[in-house]
């Protein structure tokens, strides 16, 4: 916060260049992003601040996440709220990787452009179909001021206002989205709604001291409250059920080496790198462990399972 904003200050305040424009995101991106939005992540699901201080829990999403590409106020309804109150069903849950072959680069490029282009739309419409009227109020409200922030730094900058809010939108939805693919990659569908089966955990993965054990992703899908570091410590006494549900677990590698990995079918790194918790798992030679993995590759239509949503 005390590099960032005096940063983005700067660069408004200096002559209009794309050089100095590209040197800020640079900087900003390469020191800062992944832990920022794991900050942010978190911070939405436990407030830092208690109620007496709440305005404080503002700052985050509504003042920092612009200049790292999240527009204000939008990632609590959209991953907090939706995500997470759906458990990645299609159609309840837009971002949803369910109707899509997890296995194609090109299909990515359709996920990730329709989060981009859409979700403007999308949002405020999932709260209205939910009938969450003060979370539609407040999303309305959002973009309509966001929207009006974005033109008059516009008019002020115009170089500025690209570098520092309109690049990184775009860099930084793409990042969101191969990272909730990633997380959501390996779907059985005859378990719908159940997080041992529409996401994974990786252990012991440098990734997981960079984002705050964002690895442990079933446990968290399990209990988003947790509190970040508890997360391993919740694995190891739910591993049993981990076993039980025959939940993926991978180790040394984090969500985008397996994002890449299944984009270049590079399917026996992922098998070197799964770690089977029951003997069925255990006793799976490599082409039927490859074979299986990839059956988790494709789309999950709604009458592949019976889903009673309300």
């Amino acid at each position: 916060m005390h590099v960032i904003i005096p940063a983005a200050v700067a660069l408004f305040c200096a002559r209009p260049s794309s050089i100095l424009g590209a040197l800020y995101l640079a900087l900003n991106y390469g020191l800062f992003l992944q832990r920022f939005l794991l900050a942010l992540h978190f911070s939405e699901h436990r407030r830092l601040f208690q109620p007496a201080y709440g305005v404080l829990n503002k700052v985050i999403p509504m003042l920092l996440a612009p200049l790292f590409g999240v527009p204000s106020g939008m990632y609590r309804l959209h991953h907090c709220i939706m995500h997470h109150a759906e458990d990645n069903l299609h159609p309840y849950d837009v971002s949803s990787t369910e109707p899509y072959n997890r296995g194609s680069f090109r299909q990515f490029l359709r996920y990730w452009l329709r989060f981009l282009v859409a979700i403007w739309l999308e949002l405020p419409l999932y709260a209205f179909r939910r009938k969450r009227y003060a979370r539609l109020a407040e999303c309305l409200a959002v973009i309509c001021g966001y929207s009006l922030v974005v033109r008059w730094l516009w008019c002020i900058n115009s170089s500025a206002t690209i570098w520092a809010l309109l690049v990184p939108h775009v860099v930084t939805s793409f990042a969101l989205m191969i990272g909730n693919w990633s997380q959501h990659i390996f779907i059985d569908g005859r378990w719908p709604g159940s997080p041992y089966h529409f996401t994974y955990t990786c252990v012991n993965c440098p990734d997981n001291q960079r984002s705050f054990n964002d690895g442990y992703h079933v446990v968290h899908h399990l209990n988003s409250k947790l509190h970040w570091s508890e997360l391993p410590l919740r694995f190891i006494a739910t591993i049993d059920q981990h076993a039980c549900e025959n939940a993926l677990v991978f180790e040394n590698i984090g969500f985008f080496d397996i994002g890449v990995a299944v984009f270049t079918r590079r399917f026996g790194f992922l098998v070197d790198n799964l770690r089977p918790l029951n003997t069925k798992t255990a006793q799976m030679s490599r082409s039927e462990a490859i074979s299986w993995l990839q059956s988790l590759l494709h789309p999950v239509s709604r009458e592949m399972r019976d889903v009673k949503r309300h």
